[in-house]
């Protein structure tokens, strides 16, 4: 398996500035007056104490709004923005998809989120160097194969996750005719492609019979198995799917039933990456991607609204707090990844990776 807050509001509390005595017995009866009618207000009011000055100081407003690749939505919309919205007071906006096509809606200027989060650098380099040019990768998500607990083959896919059946066998029962699979579409999500890629790489690893590969997929563009990234699961779910592809935190978070494929194949080790770069797809217009680990990237948006809220959200991802949450939710953690030009990650976002 394929980020300093400058602009903040600050509300100073200064005290009034009295009139200033110049001279003579008409200077001091005018402040002798002016202390006078302050005086019953002044004993009924309490002056802001120093920390409430400081907090009101640091207020920030705006809204962070991120677009994200579908399989972030769970953990992004219901884990990472209340706590991020009760830490900062910060509104929070998400809309999820797969990450190119998202990529594509934000080069176009369909939408303007002012942070993007994606699977991999490749939706990323869209977007370069015009609306931006760096980004930070800190966590992976290895694909597994998710099944239905009500499918006919739920008993096979038991026996294969249990280790009952050899490995093997999963590719097998995945050409049945008879059964239902789910994945996203390769043009415009990463996982899409990863899985395709997943075969290939199995393909080799298993030394499968010629043609397995092709026979699971009935064509790179299938219509009967291509879902959208942000639905798929939920197809799932409702028993229309025997099986789809899912990143493992996907699977974790809905608490679906799934089959763990080793490193070798499953695109989430980084360590495994030379190994990866062998499987590739042909996309729609003749173009080929490459295999690479399924990493979760971030970066800001340029010249999108609310540019310190984007950056405060990047910050508390990449911070304990948010890395905490990502941990909890079935991601791998990976030590900071900087892709692009490093210079220009503002100085709060490398605080927050530890840099």
């Amino acid at each position: 398996m394929d980020t300093s807050v400058q602009d903040v509001h600050r509300h100073e509390l200064r005290p009034r500035r009295g009139a200033r005595v110049t001279a003579g017995l008409a200077g001091a009866l005018a402040v002798s007056t002016l202390l006078a009618g302050c005086g019953a207000q002044a004993a009924g009011a309490r002056l802001p104490s120093t920390a409430a000055q400081k907090a009101a100081s640091h207020r920030l407003s705006g809204t962070a709004s991120v677009a994200y690749a579908g399989s972030l939505q769970l953990v992004n919309d219901q884990f990472i923005a209340p706590a991020f919205s009760k830490t900062t007071g910060l509104s929070y906006r998400g809309r999820g998809g797969g990450s190119f096509g998202v990529a594509h809606l934000i080069a176009s200027g369909q939408i303007r989120p002012n942070v993007f989060e994606s699977i991999g650098t490749a939706p990323i380099r869209i977007l370069t160097p015009r609306l931006t040019d760096w980004a930070v990768g800190f966590a992976s998500a290895p694909l597994v194969v998710a099944y239905s607990p009500t499918s006919p083959f739920a008993a096979q896919f038991r026996a294969i996750a249990a280790g009952r059946r050899p490995m093997k066998d999963l590719f097998t029962l995945l050409e049945n005719a008879r059964l239902h699979l789910g994945r996203t579409n390769p043009n415009t999500d990463p996982q899409g492609q990863a899985f395709i890629m997943m075969l290939e790489l199995a393909d080799r690893y298993y030394h499968l019979p010629k043609g397995t590969a092709a026979k699971i997929l009935g064509g790179a563009n299938n219509p009967h198995q291509i879902f959208a990234e942000e639905a798929i699961l939920s197809r799932l779910q409702a028993g229309q799917l025997d099986a789809s592809s899912a990143f493992l935190p996907e699977a974790v978070q809905r608490h679906l039933p799934y089959i763990a494929l080793p490193a070798a194949i499953n695109l989430g080790d980084p360590a495994d990456a030379r190994a990866y770069a062998k499987a590739s797809v042909t996309l729609k217009g003749g173009k080929t991607a490459v295999g690479a680990p399924l990493e979760i990237y971030v970066t800001s948006v340029s010249g999108a609204p609310d540019q310190s809220a984007g950056q405060r959200l990047i910050a508390y991802m990449l911070g304990k707090p948010g890395r905490t949450i990502y941990r909890q939710e079935g991601y791998t953690l990976t030590s900071p990844v900087f892709f692009g030009n490093r210079s220009a990650i503002p100085r709060s976002i490398l605080a927050a990776a530890g840099q």
